[in-house]
């Protein structure tokens, strides 16, 4: 690069961002940064999930500084409700779990977890695209709540050996400070 590109920059002009419709929690790109809870995260992907029955989940990996990894997840469906959770080893629910959804189809009911039991609320399959794009990846979810419906827990299966689950909470909007454009990884 020039002397001349260094000091003066290509001359391409970066679109203009308007900080009242563009830094909001549902157009977080990768590389903007946002802070929740005393922490500052950066977006480092936006993947989306795909019920096909009109149905979508927008999520956002978000990382701190010290590798701590989030997930923020969007869902409309008779009003938007937002779930900010951390990816833990099935193992941890139950080191069982895995053998029973492999031999009875489906996991039980409730599960609990730090001494939290959680209630299945929804279940089915989906696709998902990582960084918003094909091709597909299928895979199969249960969500569950607390009794509360503060906490959430997510278990999922991709293919037949698999297994994923997320464990967090519900949040809103008004939660997440400042949203700082950043740069396009």
């Amino acid at each position: 690069m020039s002397f001349w590109k260094k000091l003066f920059g290509s001359g391409k002009r970066e679109p203009d961002i308007d900080p009242l419709t563009d830094l909001v929690l549902e157009k977080l790109e990768p590389g903007y940064l946002v802070d929740y809870d005393g922490r500052t995260y950066e977006v480092a992907a936006r993947h989306h999930h795909d019920t096909g029955d009109g149905f979508r989940t927008d999520e956002w990996e978000l990382r701190a500084d010290d590798g701590v990894i989030h997930f923020l997840n969007r869902v409309e469906a008779e009003g938007v409700y937002w779930t900010l959770t951390r990816r833990i080893p099935i193992g941890m629910i139950d080191d069982r779990l895995k053998g029973y959804i492999q031999e009875h189809g489906d996991p039980p009911e409730s599960v609990s977890h730090e001494g939290i039991d959680y209630f299945m609320q929804s279940y089915g399959g989906a696709k998902f695209y990582r960084n918003g794009r094909g091709p597909a990846q299928p895979f199969l979810y249960w969500d569950y709540e607390d009794a509360a419906r503060e906490r959430v827990l997510t278990i999922e299966q991709w293919g037949d050996i698999e297994f994923h689950a997320y464990v967090g909470n519900y949040v809103e909007e008004y939660q997440f400070g400042t949203i700082l454009p950043g740069k396009r990884p």
